[in-house]
């Protein structure tokens, strides 16, 4: 496939910025934009917090649903959910026919401007997000093509991902 044709697929913690980056990326580059928790939220009709109400596990598997349906898309960009590195065939799904870009934020940024309500895996409080970082952050470098720091302005930021797609 040629790569003016391959989705990007933004992984990293909760509250790195996927969905933010992915709509002005998406936007400035003329692709399709998907939000995962979105799609799942349309695909099974139930919340994410309703779903994770069922189990974790149960909500996992929605999103393997959801990354292998969203791996045949075509110029997207996907911002994943952030547990969608935990599978392996999550990743496996979009390896050949995307650009995937890990956007890593110092977690004291994330934990000084998330919204905590709409992020289950946080109601207990922000700290887990450091225990998530540290259970995640190898898998998010492996899994990626290309780790971009989230330290610049938005617009600083998705320059440097249409950069690194250019080059690709």
């Amino acid at each position: 496939m040629n790569n003016k044709e391959k989705n990007i697929v933004l992984i990293g913690l909760t509250g790195c910025g996927k969905t933010t980056v992915g709509k002005m990326l998406a936007q400035k580059i003329n692709y399709d934009f998907i939000d995962m928790d979105d799609f799942i939220i349309e695909s099974t009709g139930k919340t994410v917090p309703e779903l994770f109400a069922v189990s974790e596990e149960y909500f996992r598997s929605c999103e393997t649903k959801a990354c292998k349906a969203l791996s045949n898309k075509r110029k997207t960009v996907i911002a994943s959910g952030g547990g969608a590195v935990k599978k392996q065939e999550n990743m496996k799904a979009f390896h050949d026919n995307s650009i995937i870009i890990f956007l890593d934020r110092p977690v004291d940024n994330i934990v000084g401007d998330v919204e905590i309500k709409n992020r289950p895996l946080l109601v207990n409080g922000p700290n887990i997000l450091y225990r998530l970082h540290d259970e995640r952050y190898d898998l998010y470098k492996n899994q990626c093509h290309y780790r971009v720091e989230n330290d610049k302005t938005l617009d600083e930021l998705v320059n440097t991902i249409i950069t690194i797609i250019n080059n690709e």
